[in-house]
């Protein structure tokens, strides 16, 4: 055994003996003396664990035998920083401050403080002072700053204040980590992948780095790429069946059914009661059209968990394209009523009454799926597109204003050019198709193909060509 091993296990048994000697002292009511470094630990510890109540005690305890002890005044401030009593926790910082004033910790934590309760200046001027005294420590600073601006829910200046501090310390993992799982969660997976890359270019070793690697790249879109990181999480660490599972995940979202239904059932034998990984399995045969596998793993799923709505959903799929179209709603309807705000389930009803004859009752669900996501074209386009078959333009056009509204998609506006048209709106409508232009010309086309008599209008075609020439001549 190494040095730097052995005095890492001499040091955990020294913490859980302090421990077990303080839990075992505030049992019987009494105190135990802990010198400085051994109550910060003490609060340390505790807050990992989770005890926040214990915590504050154990800071309290220190301050009471050590009332000059700047350390435990900073720890019992992070404490109640923890509960919520930022206001208590300036007092301290405040006495704090007033024997170290070039401590950086000092003024960290005030601008925390000041940054919870909405005090944005004094928290600038707080982490100002923090940077001012931070001298070979600014990226810690700026990192932990960051951490203050995700607590305040500010994940924009978290980000800036991330990235300032990569720049101090280009191989900090902790802002590379928080880069890439901030990047991912705003939708920018390039960057997500980009920092991760670089953390395991650190630290290839890193089973949950390429585990998360392998999220990004799935959300991406990059299924191969996304495969081979979770394949690289697993040989990292066997034990983690997690990357089994999103490695079906991946195969099934790159087409490859067979591949995924093979890697779900790897993961099933580590987690054979998982509902989620029969119902995936069945959703993969269903797109294999093999229907009759595809209930069998859905039923499956169902009966580990009668609350699975993506299970019965399938079978209101299988029944569907199999068009026993009663059994196909009875199912739908189930799944809706698990999840009544998945507007995917409300729209595929509509199909189905749509296919039922049923035009009363598919719109409805449609007005349903566009109240709980406005911002979705698919929606607004489904509805349209029923509308139009029921001969209802007038009415389409009122929906579509309605999506307009609330759904900036170039789609609805070039097929709000259509029904305009076909509305004998031809001034309203070849207004809409410049606005269409502007927004986005190659999905021009889109106009062409739900209504082909766009291309026999004259005026139409001369405001295209005109288009054309200006976005050829002037980039």
């Amino acid at each position: 055994m190494s040095k730097e091993e052995r005095d890492y296990f001499e040091n955990e048994e020294n913490i859980g003996e302090m421990l077990n000697r303080f839990k075992r002292s505030l049992a019987l009511g009494r105190k135990s003396y802990f010198d400085v470094s051994e109550f910060e630990r003490i609060v340390e510890q505790l807050l990992d664990e989770g005890d926040i109540n214990g915590s504050e005690i154990a800071a309290r305890q220190g301050i009471q035998i050590h009332p000059g002890a700047v350390p435990l005044q900073l720890k019992y401030a992070q404490v109640l920083i923890s509960k919520g009593k930022y206001q208590y926790a300036l007092k301290y910082l405040e006495m704090a401050e007033k024997v170290e004033l070039t401590n950086p910790d000092v003024h960290l934590m005030k601008g925390t403080a000041w940054l919870l309760t909405g005090e944005t200046k004094n928290a600038e001027r707080s982490f100002r002072k923090a940077l001012k005294y931070a001298g070979e420590e600014k990226d810690d600073i700026l990192y932990h700053m960051a951490n203050a601006f995700v607590q305040s829910g500010d994940i924009k200046k978290a980000v800036e204040h991330f990235e300032q501090s990569l720049l101090i310390n280009p191989e900090n993992e902790q802002a590379l980590y928080d880069l890439g799982f901030y990047s991912d969660q705003s939708g920018d997976f390039q960057k997500s992948i980009e920092y991760y890359n670089r953390y395991l270019d650190i630290d290839p070793f890193n089973f949950s780095i390429w585990f998360n690697l392998g999220i990004s790249y799935n959300k991406a879109g990059n299924y191969e790429k996304a495969i081979e990181a979770y394949e690289f999480a697993l040989a990292l660490n066997e034990d983690f069946d997690q990357s089994l599972f999103n490695i079906g995940n991946a195969f099934a979202n790159a087409g490859k059914f067979r591949e995924a239904i093979e890697r779900y059932n790897d993961y099933l034998e580590f987690d054979p009661e998982n509902d989620d990984a029969w119902s995936y399995i069945g959703e993969c045969y269903l797109n294999l059209d093999e229907h009759d596998k595809a209930t069998f793993y859905y039923r499956k799923a169902i009966k580990l968990n009668v609350d699975n709505d993506a299970a019965w959903f399938g079978l209101g799929l299988v029944n569907w394209v199999e068009k026993k179209l009663t059994k196909s709603v009875q199912y739908i309807k189930k799944a809706i009523k698990i999840d009544s705000l998945n507007p995917e389930y409300l729209m595929t009803l509509a199909k189905v009454y749509k296919e039922q004859e049923h035009p009363v009752l598919a719109n409805k669900a449609l007005s349903e799926a566009a109240g709980i996501e406005a911002d979705n074209p698919e929606i607004w386009l489904t509805w349209v597109e029923l509308l139009c078959e029921q001969k209802d333009v007038s009415r389409a056009i009122t929906v579509l204003k309605n999506g307009l509204n609330t759904c900036n998609d170039p789609r609805l506006k070039y097929r709000m050019v259509s029904l305009l048209l076909e509305n004998h709106q031809e001034k309203d409508a070849l207004n809409m198709l410049t606005d269409a232009m502007n927004q986005d010309f190659v999905q021009l086309n889109y106009l062409y193909d739900v209504y082909p008599k766009a291309l026999k209008n004259k005026r139409l075609k001369k405001i295209v060509d005109r288009f054309r020439e200006q976005k050829e001549l002037f980039g």
